[in-house]
């Protein structure tokens, strides 16, 4: 199985139900970015983008694992992506949905999610959220970036800075 996203080729591994993600050339993920209009995604750096999942890994209980590095001399097909370079290769758990024809859970489940973890919301963001604590800010925290599981809402693909 293989799906493309903005950030990510993806495919699911079945001798250990991992999905394996492998950005795409040249590309490192997004990252937030606080610009005049407010908190934006913004391209990441490679160490961004390995700190964002770290951080995922270990906010979330996510068992990420970093994978590998993979050297390509083609041109990238993505806008502003660097020609040749290298594609940064993770995998995570497969979350398996409580309800398959309802797998993602709704915007209110998020907020009640976000907020029983010290978040609050960011206004005019890109469905952003800080925690006041420690200042951890969260983008793209929006429904098909969860899934309803037996164990409760999990998160997969979050921005966080």
């Amino acid at each position: 199985m293989s799906d493309e996203t903005s950030e990510h080729e993806v495919r699911f591994r079945p001798s250990d139900q991992r999905v394996v993600k492998r950005t795409w050339n040249g590309t490192f993920g997004m990252t937030p970015l606080r610009t005049a209009d407010g908190w934006i995604p913004a391209m990441a750096t490679p160490l961004q983008y390995l700190q964002r999942f770290a951080a995922l890994s270990q906010l979330f209980d996510d068992d990420l694992r970093f994978e590998g590095i993979i050297l390509s001399a083609k041109e990238s097909q993505l806008v502003d992506a660097v020609p040749g370079g290298c594609s940064m290769v993770i995998s995570q758990q497969w979350l398996i949905a409580a309800d398959p024809d309802d797998p993602a859970p709704s915007l209110e489940e998020i907020a009640a999610y976000m907020a029983e973890r010290g978040f609050e919301p960011i206004p005019d963001s890109f469905f952003g959220w800080i925690r006041g604590t420690d200042g951890l800010l969260i983008l793209d925290a929006k429904p098909d970036n969860f899934v309803k599981t037996a164990a409760g809402i999990l998160p997969f693909d979050l921005m966080i800075g």
